[in-house]
């Protein structure tokens, strides 16, 4: 299913444009694709039971990212039987921003992975289950 352009430009785009006689500068909207990316991560924690933490990592997270970076984000899940790269594209659906997303659903038993390790070192908690 495709979107048409019409219905693409109904939700403003995270990068920004500005131009004089002879340059065009673009750069990236961080604070508001954060912070849509935060209210969909709360979302899909709440309505997903076994989700543990979902951080988001990497160079959006530190701030280094321009148009063109993608949006890294790690899920950490309680458990699931599925083969790590067979639970990717389940978790990319639920993030739909308008803005690529690279999504790492790991388990808690996955998560000695070194990118797994680097996002919950670096990253920002954008959902935490909270303690019953």
């Amino acid at each position: 299913m495709s979107t048409s352009p019409r219905e693409r430009r109904k939700t403003p785009s995270f990068v920004a444009e500005e131009s004089s006689n002879s340059v065009k500068v673009f750069w990236l909207d961080q604070d508001r694709l954060i912070e849509s990316i935060r209210k969909i991560a709360v979302k899909v924690g709440i309505e997903n039971e076994n989700v543990v933490k979902i951080i988001l990592f990497g160079s959006l997270a530190e701030r280094r990212a321009a148009p063109g970076s993608d949006a890294d984000i790690l899920v950490v899940l309680e458990k699931d039987d599925k083969k790590f790269v067979d639970r990717i594209e389940e978790w990319t659906k639920k993030f739909k921003v308008g803005f690529p997303i690279e999504v790492f659903p790991y388990t808690l038993r996955e998560l000695e992975a070194s990118i797994a390790k680097e996002a919950m070192n670096r990253g920002i908690i954008l959902y935490k289950k909270s303690e019953a």
